[in-house]
């Protein structure tokens, strides 16, 4: 170990603590990715609770997930200049502190807001959780290290609607807030004391703050859009307006970055057809994974009567599957390589959510465990190999970037996701005369509709598989 007196480098010093150094990113990691899709099972619940529409209540997903996709690309640039530490340590602050917030909120709008602070702090660590790993663990055990922040977000995906319905249930909706706070406090002290990167900030970064604007207005513009095709009847003027305003935003957005000498993205990555391609079928992949992930419990709580404990679990059966088949279709895929296991995978899983939601017309419980077992597995054969081909796509100096975009990406098609499962509910009953809260339109109404969104989901999968394909 090299040692300057009788301290040693903050290099060495991180390496030697690196085993501590992973289990503190990776439960930063786990409150983020978790914070995702607990909301989804209280969901029904806390519309109840304030006595809104659901078309309103969405946001408290919606706002978490859409400020994540509006800053983390800000963070993960700022990083340099901030200290890859301190940002997390300050993330990890925000975080608990919003968390909190959320708990203690007596109206839709407070909370709302709280989960837009909860989302700044969650692209905190989440802009710069890979770069801490990279740079504490060496080339040789880099491979194994990542594999553990992969487990996790699968971790996440499970515990997540389980735990969310069993302190519903038991405690009330604002505990799934609640939890976060003891977890993260107890988390900052082995963050205070091991994460020593030795990058105490102040380095040059050159900022695109003209994109970065732009970025947040084409977020905003987006998510009112959404907002607005959620909440009949809706004003086909305002709707109009938020769509051109957002086209414009985007055209703004995409004119700077080709003219900006250090662009917040770098849009010769969409010149790739093979990079763009998957990169579409991820996004399309994520939209209909959450289009059945929101819609799940108001199915099982309004047309079966169950209670939220029992929802959780049945959201269990679909990322158990995909991380019990994880490794032996990625084993398959080593001894096996065909370029088309992500168009044969998001194939499946459209096969599988139309039987999902087949059903759910018929209320057919077991068939739709064994459409969730389905799905599961074929997520298994789509998601690794997708992203392993958008990255192999791409040459290495510009893996970074991509790697970046990637979560980008991804988190614009669960917040896609989130926003379709409520509008594709809230339509369909307001084509029906109906305008009430969901879990009182009745078990005479709801199942078909709920099936229809889930052939919905299946016929993205299925423009995912079309994507995919190579010849």
């Amino acid at each position: 170990m090299t040692e300057h007196g009788d301290r040693t480098t903050p290099a060495d010093f991180a390496y030697a603590h690196r085993g501590i150094i992973l289990l503190v990113v990776l439960v930063g990691q786990f409150m983020a990715v978790i914070d995702n899709n607990i909301v989804a099972i209280a969901l029904p619940t806390i519309t109840s609770a304030f006595h809104v529409p659901l078309g309103q209540s969405q946001w408290i997903a919606t706002a978490y997930i859409i400020t994540i996709i509006a800053t983390v690309l800000i963070f993960g640039t700022l990083s340099p200049a901030l200290g890859k530490s301190r940002l997390f340590i300050f993330g990890l602050l925000l975080f608990v502190a919003s968390s909190a917030a959320c708990g203690l909120a007596g109206s839709l709008p407070v909370l709302i807001t709280s989960r837009i602070v909860q989302g700044i702090g969650a692209a905190m660590l989440m802009s710069i959780s890979m770069a801490i790993i990279m740079q504490v663990f060496p080339l040789h055990e880099r491979g194994k290290a990542l594999g553990y922040v992969t487990a996790t977000i699968g971790l996440g995906l499970i515990i997540g609607p389980a735990l969310g319905g069993i302190l519903v249930e038991s405690f009330g909706w604002p505990f799934i807030f609640f939890v976060n706070v003891p977890i993260g406090l107890a988390l900052l002290v082995p963050t205070l004391r091991y994460l020593r990167l030795g990058d105490t900030g102040g380095s040059s970064t050159r900022l695109d703050w003209p994109g970065i604007v732009l970025l947040i207005v084409l977020m905003a513009g987006l998510a009112l859009f959404l907002n607005e095709l959620a909440n009949p009847p809706v004003n086909v003027l305002f709707l109009t307006g938020y769509a051109v305003f957002s086209l414009a935003a985007l055209a703004a957005f995409v004119a700077r970055e080709r003219a900006a000498a250090s662009p917040l993205v770098n849009l010769a990555l969409f010149s790739d057809r093979r990079f763009v391609l998957p990169a579409a079928s991820l996004v399309l992949y994520f939209v209909a994974t959450f289009i059945l992930l929101i819609i799940l419990p108001f199915y099982f709580e309004g047309v079966m009567g169950w209670k939220p404990t029992q929802v959780g679990f049945m959201a269990f059966v679909m990322p158990v599957a995909m991380i019990a088949s994880a490794p032996v279709f990625g084993w398959a895929y080593d001894t096996f390589p065909s370029k088309n296991y992500p168009a044969v995978g998001v194939l499946g899983m459209g096969g599988a959510f139309f039987l999902c939601g087949y059903g759910f017309a018929t209320q057919d419980v077991p068939l739709i465990v064994v459409a969730l077992v389905l799905a599961g597995l074929c997520r298994s054969v789509f998601q690794g190999p997708n992203v392993i081909e958008i990255m192999g796509a791409l040459p290495s100096d510009k893996s970074g970037i991509a790697s970046s975009i990637l979560v980008t990406l991804q988190d614009l098609g669960i917040m896609l996701g989130i926003s379709a499962g409520s509008i594709l509910l809230v339509l369909q009953l307001d084509s029906l005369g109906y305008t009430g809260a969901i879990l009182d339109a009745g078990a005479a109404v709801l199942p078909a509709i709920f099936g229809n969104a889930m052939y919905a989901g299946g016929i993205c999968c299925f423009a995912a598989a079309a994507l995919t394909y190579r010849r």
